[in-house]
């Protein structure tokens, strides 16, 4: 299944900007390095990349050094995952 997303900020700079607009799927193998938008019980919504994957489990950071997101300080679980970023439109 695809889905699409406009991103909103400059987290995921210089891969992402704050506008574009991305498109996601659930049908792919998500592996480390990989973008994500997943559901967070705190944030909603999030884009970040994939920085470990744990055993039902991944960790994120983002793109742009100069922002710091509590969102990357902890654990998510995979069954959050909405998609991998397959394309950026």
């Amino acid at each position: 299944m695809f889905h699409y997303f406009k991103i909103k900020g400059n987290s995921m700079l210089p891969s992402l900007e704050s506008g574009d607009l991305v498109m996601t799927s659930n049908l792919v193998e998500i592996k480390r390095n990989d973008i994500v938008v997943f559901n967070d019980a705190s944030y909603g919504i999030v884009v970040k990349r994939i920085s470990s994957l744990e055993e039902g489990y991944l960790k994120v950071k983002s793109d742009n050094l100069k922002t710091d997101s509590p969102v990357c300080t902890k654990l998510h679980s995979k069954e959050n995952i909405i998609g991998k970023v397959i394309s950026v439109l």
